[in-house]
């Protein structure tokens, strides 16, 4: 590969992911004897917890560190014969730094630790990389606001570390990929990010002195659909919750590595109490682990099946399915829970509170010039503005009484969920056999409804029993569920 360019790109790679003999055309430099004493074969998982730490000392994100360094040159330092990693366009050690001897020197680099010493290759690497995002805007296009957490934002300095020439131009045809998609194909497979696809860009060749180096006209795109945060550098006393893009369960095990004790529903909230720590037992996993307690939860969980959040962590839920409903409700801002920390699942739900909630949920706001129809409410009373709104939109108040104090019957949930989503419900093609509630019961087809689409699972409805708090929030997330569905 021939080196162009070097103050464009500072680093080469020869292979997605090049085994030992790929390097078997490298020079094998003679080790003297101070060095020889100074190296150290670093295991894989601490070779990952060195680029961790780069990474996190520069503000880059540790899935795009820990990336490249594996499409350099498969994290190895050290080739089979523990010879420095050297290519034959000039990269160096295992984030393949490619300078001169001359641009070493104005960077004031020392070459022999450049060879022997992994976490050096690795911090120069960094810093490499750092510099190539701060041309964001001039020589680099910059994305959206250039937030360093998001992985999508470095797209352009990964790919001037390999260096601004046509190879790495996805608008030109090629035997591989650019560098830059290769890194990113990296962070998807092996940190099990689902980071976005890069719309395409625009790239000339302006220069007639430099005919393979790309410049770009447009200095800044707006791409508001690239937005994957890292999340390998959280913190003890973080909040969290689960999200796996790969299954309905996030896995909570014993240890870092360890066994499985708990497959975790969507948005079960937790609270980081250790790490991140790197996984030993795979070197193909970049993912890392955090120590995490919750409800009745104290375990590891990894970094690719959480999202740094603002939850709550309700001292008084156990149910998982109840304790993820809770927490995505809670991120909608539709409920609140108390101020003691409790969210009292068994307590029967007043009508004026499960008004409040779907009014939350739906956005919705009192029509201009409606004027109320029931009687028995008045501006000064609790819920009187959310009880309203219901009554406007025709999902609460039908008989033209509101009774904002009084429990609602499950048999009243019904109805009131099927006339507010209804849009979102399939039309029953079957009518289900319930133990209690007969066809010719006062509201059986929405009842019916609720099953058909899976809202209710049971076969004893209890139709004329006051719904409890955590009852009511399953049937609202299920139904958001096939909400979003659409």
């Amino acid at each position: 590969m021939k080196r162009a360019f070097i103050q464009i790109g500072a680093a080469f790679s020869l292979l997605l992911v090049p085994q030992a003999a790929a390097h078997a055309e490298s020079s094998d430099p003679v080790k003297p004897a101070a060095a020889l004493d100074a190296v150290k074969e670093l295991t894989t998982a601490e070779i990952k917890q060195r680029l961790h730490e780069a990474a996190d000392r520069y503000g880059i994100p540790g899935e795009i560190l820990k990336a490249m360094a594996y499409v350099e040159t498969g994290m190895k330092q050290f080739d089979e014969n523990g010879n420095p990693i050297v290519t034959s366009d000039g990269g160096i050690g295992i984030m393949q730094v490619t300078l001169t001897d001359e641009e070493m020197r104005a960077r004031n680099i020392d070459k022999e630790k450049l060879l022997y010493d992994t976490a050096y290759n690795i911090d120069i690497g960094a810093q490499i990389l750092k510099e190539k995002w701060s041309w964001a805007g001039t020589r680099i296009p910059k994305i959206n606001d250039q937030n360093p957490d998001i992985i999508e934002n470095w797209y352009f300095a990964v790919m001037a570390y390999n260096g601004l020439s046509k190879r790495n131009d996805p608008n030109l045809p090629h035997d591989q990929k650019p560098y830059q998609d290769r890194v990113f194909d990296v962070i998807r497979d092996h940190s099990l990010v689902d980071v976005k696809r890069i719309p395409r860009f625009q790239a000339e060749y302006s220069d007639e002195n430099q005919p393979d180096i790309m410049y770009f006209p447009v200095k800044q795109y707006h791409w508001p659909q690239l937005d994957t945060k890292t999340t390998q550098h959280y913190h003890a006393g973080d909040k969290l919750y689960t999200w796996n893009s790969q299954a309905s369960y996030s896995n909570i095990r014993n240890g870092v590595d360890g066994t499985i004790i708990l497959k975790a529903p969507h948005y079960t909230p937790l609270e980081i109490v250790g790490g991140p720590y790197e996984s030993a037992a795979n070197p193909a996993n970049h993912y890392v682990f955090y120590r995490v307690k919750g409800n009745g939860i104290d375990g590891y969980v990894a970094s690719s099946n959480v999202v740094k959040a603002d939850v709550k962590i309700f001292s008084d839920l156990s149910d998982r399915e109840v304790v993820s409903a809770v927490t995505y409700l809670y991120l909608k801002n539709v409920i609140t829970g108390y101020e003691d920390g409790t969210f009292r699942p068994n307590d029967r739900l007043l009508r004026r509170h499960a008004a409040k909630m779907l009014v939350n949920e739906l956005g919705l706001e009192l029509p201009k010039g409606y004027v109320p129809k029931a009687k028995d409410m008045k501006p000064s009373d609790p819920g009187y503005k959310e009880m309203v709104i219901a009554e406007a939109y025709g999902f609460m108040g039908q008989d033209g009484r509101l009774r904002p104090n009084e429990y609602l019957t499950r048999a009243q949930m019904a109805s009131i969920l099927v006339r507010a989503y209804r849009a979102y419900y399939d039309a029953p093609k079957t009518q289900k056999a319930f133990k209690d509630v007969p066809l010719h019961f006062w509201n059986y087809n929405d009842i019916n409804t609720l099953a058909y689409n899976g809202i209710t699972v049971v076969d004893t409805f209890r139709p004329n029993e006051n719904v409890t708090r955590g009852q009511f929030t399953l049937f609202l997330k299920r139904t958001l569920d096939k909400k979003e569905e659409q």
